[in-house]
């Protein structure tokens, strides 16, 4: 069986070591290899993550994710919990649920920002610009599709920076 090399930049990212190497990428350079990767190797274009930081919805402890974002409404970023079409959504996404505040590593800076679930219409035109410019979504919408409907949040900063994000 042959392996992409985006499949294994993702094996790399889920392991302990290789997601406190990209999370430490993120922080200090505002890059991320396994997201250039997997970027590079899937043909869409590459846009600079995010760190986001959530409270741990059982735990209350910090818990951090390397993340693409993508721009929403005027001074939002939007990002989405694929979690590659798998049946249950990422532990990050449930604890934005759990808690809709979280911190965000953006342009080489810590924001505090408020996080709103997008459902219905409201996600919908979030979504089609997502879909658009990362297809590869729509392939993992179809995977989780008889369990769950990916969830899509909306970012905006506390204390009014501008957020934005290619495309």
């Amino acid at each position: 069986m042959r392996v992409k090399f985006s499949q294994l930049a993702v094996r790399l990212a889920v392991t302990p070591a290789g997601a406190a190497l990209d999370r430490w990428a993120v922080r200090f350079s505002g890059e991320s290899p396994v997201s250039w990767v997997f970027a590079k190797s899937e043909g869409v274009e590459y846009n600079p993550p995010i760190l986001l930081t959530t409270r741990g919805r059982k735990s209350g402890k910090p818990r951090s994710v390397v993340l693409p974002h993508f721009r929403a409404k005027p001074g939002r970023i939007a990002v989405v919990g694929s979690r590659g079409g798998s049946p249950g959504d990422p532990h990050w996404a449930l604890n934005l649920k759990a808690h809709p505040e979280a911190q965000i590593w953006y342009e080489r800076r810590e924001i505090e920002v408020e996080v709103e679930l997008l459902t219905g219409e409201p996600r919908a035109p979030i979504w089609a610009s997502i879909t658009t410019r990362s297809p590869v979504y729509l392939e993992y919408q179809k995977r989780a599709a008889a369990h769950r409907e990916i969830p899509v949040f909306e970012l905006t900063a506390r204390d009014g920076t501008k957020l934005d994000a290619p495309g």
